[in-house]
């Protein structure tokens, strides 16, 4: 049974003419017959009976009809999920919190629009781990906020250039007192720190013990929303990327020191492994990032 029969028969029972069936689907009408007859032969049932000029499709005809119907949306479907205009299939995407907040959903939304039929799964994940669900093919592609990244195993695309800022209370005894913050001014201050596992983590400690400088006392989350909520009560001062405490500066709930100090290298980066297997929805992803970013 070829694919080629199960087409004639339905379009040959849809309009229950084999001129009418050979026209539409381009060939002769005795090649319709031809086919027909062997359909009938190799399942060994008459799918159609004339009556008079006309034909109708017999019990056994229309019983194959329904499998035919199947047969063809599934191949459609088939098609379909391959096809370059609809994409379909799932794509895995891992985000440090900071980008799952402040620059994935505007990528999504975009992409959403595109490509609606593609199944989105997110996860956030400091970046260590995410280099290791890369590593181990457990995810796709992840967005990570870090400095330059150096592994042969991973493409890598840098999609912004992040500020980083120096953030307290504007009750904060710093905020009373200067306007400009060095790494010396740590040495007697509580530093609210995001978590080991952090991709700019390492940068903010690299700076402050190049400088001899120990922070008074240390303070750890894991979330960038309870940090800045710890900020904002007094508790300590914080370096975060600028693009998290946007809307706190705008509304005084924070306020933002000069950085007399050397300068954090912090990327929002797009990587996946080199080896991966681009499918055409995850290929779409990666450029509507770019363009985005662009």
């Amino acid at each position: 049974m070829e694919l080629r029969q199960i087409q004639i028969f339905y379009t040959a029972a849809q309009t229950l003419n084999f001129t009418k069936a050979g026209a539409k689907l381009g060939y002769a009408q005795s090649n319709i017959t031809g086919q027909i007859r062997q359909l009938e032969e190799e399942l060994q049932v008459k799918l159609f009976e004339r009556l008079g000029r006309g034909i109708q499709l017999t019990n056994e005809g229309q019983s194959f009809l329904k499998n035919a119907e199947q047969i063809l949306h599934l191949c459609q479907v088939a098609k379909e999920e391959f096809s370059s205009h609809v994409f379909r299939g799932t794509i895995s995407i891992g985000a440090a919190e900071t980008l799952c907040v402040y620059r994935l959903p505007k990528i999504l939304t975009e992409y959403r629009k595109l490509y609606p039929f593609v199944e989105i799964r997110v996860q956030t994940e400091s970046c260590d781990n995410l280099f290791s669900l890369i590593k181990a093919n457990a995810i796709d592609v992840a967005l990570v906020l870090t400095d330059t990244i150096k592994s042969p195993d991973m493409a890598i695309q840098t999609l912004h250039q992040e500020t980083m800022t120096i953030v307290t209370s504007p009750f904060h005894r710093l905020a009373q007192q200067q306007k400009k913050m060095s790494p010396h001014d740590f040495s007697d201050e509580c530093l609210i720190l995001t978590s080991p596992g952090c991709g700019y983590r390492p940068l903010i400690l690299s700076c402050l013990k190049k400088h001899n400088v120990k922070p008074g006392s240390i303070m750890e989350f894991s979330s960038v929303g309870a940090i800045k909520e710890c900020t904002i009560c007094g508790l300590g001062a914080a370096i975060l990327p600028k693009i998290a405490v946007k809307d706190e500066l705008e509304r005084k709930k924070l306020v933002e020191f000069a950085w007399d100090g050397p300068h954090f290298d912090v990327k929002t980066q797009l990587i996946y492994h080199r080896e991966k297997w681009i499918t055409p929805a995850l290929r779409a992803f990666l450029e509507l990032c770019n363009t985005i970013a662009s």
